[in-house]
């Protein structure tokens, strides 16, 4: 029998110290290895004599790494590590932090911060799992992730025909959970362009052939991509773990043409605050606020609903809107600064008299700031001031909304589409000229003066 029989036999192994320990020989070779088997895996010196150095061949030469790894066995499970040192004392300390990491918060955990490209990704994850990880890494706010999360699940439930009906919207009853489930279960690499294309084009045409309606469904479908393709970015899928398919579901995918969104205004603003201060001012004054706030200033629904009486500048004639404890702004770019008209100020501080709440709109309903579905505690102000809007000739989806337009309006033609952009705190210029650049005023080249006729001689 050789020596390496005798070494990785365990009998032989057992026997052999039998031996030695008759001889008294035991004790003289096994003392130091006894004292490091004693150590704790939490030592670092227990793993000083479990480092190595790895070798590889390179046409026939055998060469060592410089730097230390180590094999770490846990639960069944064996990895190696590569701990990117060359200092012995450094390596093992490294190797000990990684099995505490280990042993402590589980291999998955411990892969991911020391060796992250040894992760195992699911070969083939459904829409459910690639939801869980975007929220988990994406970082986006809780309502515009439930958005986005929404558009996806509505394009996957039409491109394979998971009917929702009524329970999609079950909420209380957990009838949505259902559908959720369904669409969840779906694998993501079923979900391929040309089916996402075909379910766009489909959703189109199911909105007749009237030219409004078609309009409106390719805005729809456009709103529904956009949404669910910001998921698949790459400042998103950079952190993922999962094997995404190739090419993405969106890839190629364009967006309709959808007619001009430019905001023609049809809004008689005199006319309308008149109405305003004899109609709301005196029987509904908290929605005669908001009706002043949305027109004059060009707040936002939210805006409006979370501002505090300690925005408003009396002395300067403006509101600063920031985010507080209890308002989150759409964007960042949101914060700024309005300049409001003197007269406003005066028609809220009258209506601001006495009152002792810290929200310039009174409301019985408590704030409920960082939720993921949309909350407004003014919610039945809005709702009869858009049933009064639209009792006054506003036929737009979003009564409300239409005053800020035609505030932006009024700014754009009387000071320009920069102007307008700031006042409105957009992000990016074109969104204003997009939306909400509508020319009141009527302009013209002058030219036309010199076509006049001179008049004929009398005889």
């Amino acid at each position: 029998m050789t020596s390496t029989q005798h070494e990785t036999t365990p009998q032989n192994l057992q026997s052999g110290q039998e031996v030695a320990k008759q001889n008294g020989l035991l004790g003289h070779f096994s003392q130091p290895r006894s004292r490091t088997r004693k150590l704790p895996r939490t030592h670092k010196d227990y793993w000083k004599a479990r480092l190595e150095r790895r070798c590889y061949t390179r046409e026939g030469e055998l060469i060592e790494v410089n730097e230390w790894s180590v094999r770490i066995q846990h639960l069944g499970r064996r990895r190696s590590f590569t701990l990117n040192t060359s200092d012995r004392e450094t390596a093992a300390v490294k190797a000990r932090d990684i099995y505490i990491a280990v042993a402590g918060r589980g291999w998955d955990a411990a892969l991911a911060e020391y060796s992250p490209e040894m992760i195992v990704r699911k070969d083939s994850p459904t829409v459910g799992d690639f939801l869980d990880e975007v929220k988990a890494k994406s970082g986006l706010r809780e309502r515009t992730l439930r958005c986005y999360t929404n558009c996806l699940r509505t394009i996957v439930a039409g491109v394979f025909g998971i009917e929702c009906g009524k329970e999609k919207f079950d909420y209380r009853k957990g009838g949505c959970l259902g559908w959720r489930d369904k669409v969840d279960a779906v694998k993501l690499d079923s979900l391929t362009p040309d089916k996402v294309q075909r379910w766009k084009v489909s959703f189109i045409n199911a909105a007749g052939k009237s030219p409004a309606a078609q309009l409106s469904a390719k805005r729809s479908a456009n709103t529904y991509v956009r949404c669910a393709r910001s998921l698949f970015s790459p400042k998103i899928t950079k952190f993922l773990t999962l094997r995404l398919p190739n090419p993405l579901p969106f890839a190629g995918v364009e967006l309709e043409k959808a007619g001009s969104m430019r905001y023609k205004s049809k809004i008689d603003g005199a006319a309308l605050i008149a109405d305003a201060q004899s109609e709301l001012k005196t029987d509904h004054p908290e929605a005669y606020k908001i009706f002043l706030l949305a027109l004059i200033a060009g707040l936002r629904r939210a805006e409006i609903d979370g501002l505090e009486r300690s925005a408003i500048d009396w002395k300067e004639n403006q509101i600063r809107i920031e985010p507080t404890d209890v308002l989150q702004l759409k964007a960042d770019e949101s914060a700024g600064v309005v300049a409001v008209d003197p007269e406003m100020l005066e028609e809220l501080r009258e209506l601001l008299t006495g009152g002792k709440s810290d929200f310039v709109v009174n409301s019985y309903r408590p704030p409920r700031p960082g939720g993921a579905v949309p909350y407004l505690r003014c919610q039945h102000h809005f709702e009869l001031l858009i049933e009064w809007l639209r009792s006054k000739g506003i036929k737009a989806n979003k009564p409300l909304h239409e005053l800020r337009k035609e505030f932006g309006a009024q700014i754009t033609s009387k000071h320009g589409i920069f102007a307008a952009s700031r006042s409105l705190r957009h992000a990016d210029i074109s969104t204003t000229d997009r939306h909400y650049a509508d020319q009141k005023v009527r302009v013209t080249s002058g030219l036309g003066q010199f076509l006049r006729r001179p008049p004929l001689k009398t005889i």
